[in-house]
């Protein structure tokens, strides 16, 4: 009997237990901390074996392979005695998409930004068109999730580079990395190039049938694609600045390449989608619909009108309340600095109340500097750990705070007499673990002090 462990209790782990149980496996769920009372409720009423506050070591070396939660370094010394063990290591993503039904489909998107609304994006467009799709993967459901308990047609998942890291066989029928800035460097050795290559794992084991989906513009995106093996999968990229794409932006249009010189264009103004790095998640997601056999410019409208419809999703430049002609925008899922350059790069100029900070994963907040400078009237700094983001803003003419707390930040805000036309923003450009338990709790926790206005 295969005996499979699974480290890490979080919705991954518990939902990759019962699917290995299903699957007739042994399962042990080890966990270093104490397990929620209804996951622990769950496994022990499917006989699955628990093991919290620790990690048996030895109990390891008998396992037929180690399903690892993506939030455990592989620096970990439970990690590192699997490895010295020879014991097999795999995510949840790479453990469940072996026994995913034959005929199902898999899509898998990455990127430092905008795969969370291009997954979304994309499985909405293709539930419009009649598609049985999904969104699962990095986003909150987990394809383990989803073969226990609902399973798809077509699986469309986002993938994060601490998936990708311990994912050898998984064979995705359209690939897509729509961009990399630095992120998550604490994680690889403060090395870009470790960090790109793990999300260039997203286009291993594709064949002449598949598809690789890249954006063209992105020059770290074009060295790291350097350093692999050519793919023999079908190159479909797109485009902000250039016209020899199978996708690009030209003005308000967004031009769509099909089969037998047809072209799909979309007016990008009539969206509530906005910004350039939105008209990216646009076409990658129409160019995954072409990927998989689908027309984006079906004459019924049917494509259009999902695209029109797609408001975006929450925690990602949400518009949470305009008082007084003040807009206050929940940005939270901006946890690294390229997502929070997107974000000032829509602010009118010097009327920005920004909150900054968190965790930081090794940020040159050098890169924001001017945007900071041109866009923003205050800095709240919203961390623990404000030294490096004094040091680096300290020399603007911008007055800073700190504060250990949503409603403190909002205590400031209110101190700086925000007027007409200004704009409260939360962009943190730093994860969230100092002060909330995920992006989505600070999130939640403005929305909240926002209500209270």
């Amino acid at each position: 009997m295969e005996y499979t462990i699974v480290l890490g209790g979080g919705e991954s782990g518990m939902w990759a237990a019962l699917l290995a149980k299903r699957l007739g496996h042994r399962v042990l769920l080890s966990d270093s901390n104490t397990l929620r009372d209804a996951t622990r409720d769950l496994l022990l009423q499917h006989g699955i074996r628990i093991e919290e506050r620790g990690h048996s070591l030895p109990e390891l070396e008998r396992a037929t392979r180690v399903i690892k939660s993506p939030g455990i370094p592989d620096s970990a010394a439970v990690v590192q005695r699997c490895i010295e063990a020879g014991v097999p290591i795999v995510s949840e993503i790479e453990f469940a998409a072996q026994h995913v039904a034959q005929g199902s489909i898999l899509v898998g998107i990455t990127g430092s930004n905008g795969k969370t609304t291009t997954t979304t994006l994309t499985a909405h467009l293709l539930q419009a068109c009649g598609i049985d799709a999904v969104a699962c993967g990095n986003i909150g459901l987990s394809l383990a999730q989803c073969l226990v308990r609902d399973p798809h047609k077509v699986y469309v998942m986002e993938l994060s580079s601490f998936q990708l890291d311990h994912m050898y066989d998984t064979h995705l029928h359209a690939a897509v990395l729509m961009n990399i800035t630095p992120d998550h460097l604490d994680r690889y050795d403060h090395k870009l190039e470790l960090y790109a290559d793990a999300k260039g794992r997203v286009f291993q084991n594709q064949t002449e049938e598949d598809y690789a989906i890249t954006f063209a513009d992105d020059p770290e995106t074009a060295t790291m694609l350097a350093r692999r093996d050519p793919s023999p999968a079908h190159d479909l990229s797109f485009s902000l600045t250039r016209t020899d794409t199978a996708a690009y932006l030209e003005g308000d249009t967004i031009h769509i390449r099909l089969s037998g010189g047809k072209e799909c264009l979309i007016d990008y103004s009539r969206l509530q989608l906005k910004g350039p790095h939105n008209a990216c998640n646009v076409m990658a997601a129409c160019l995954v619909l072409y990927a998989l056999g689908l027309d984006p410019d079906l004459e019924d409208g049917t494509v259009t009108g999902a695209l029109e419809d797609f408001t975006g999703i929450e925690h990602r430049m949400e518009l949470t309340r305009v008082l007084h002609g003040v807009k206050y925008i929940n940005d939270s899922k901006a946890t690294n600095i390229d997502a929070t350059r997107h974000a000032l790069e829509a602010m009118p100029e010097g009327r920005t109340i920004l909150f900054l900070g968190g965790t930081d994963k090794g940020n040159d907040y050098e890169e924001i500097k001017p945007l900071v400078e041109a866009k923003c009237k205050a800095l709240i700094y919203l961390t623990t750990d404000s030294t490096k983001l004094h040091k680096t803003f300290d020399p603007l003419p911008i007055p800073s705070f700190d504060a250990t707390g949503m409603e403190e930040a909002f205590v400031l805000v209110q101190s700086l007499h925000p007027m007409e036309g200004d704009v409260v923003l939360l962009s943190p450009a730093c994860a969230s673990f100092d002060l909330f338990k995920n992006y989505e709790h600070r999130g939640e926790c403005f929305k909240e002090q926002v209500a209270k206005l």
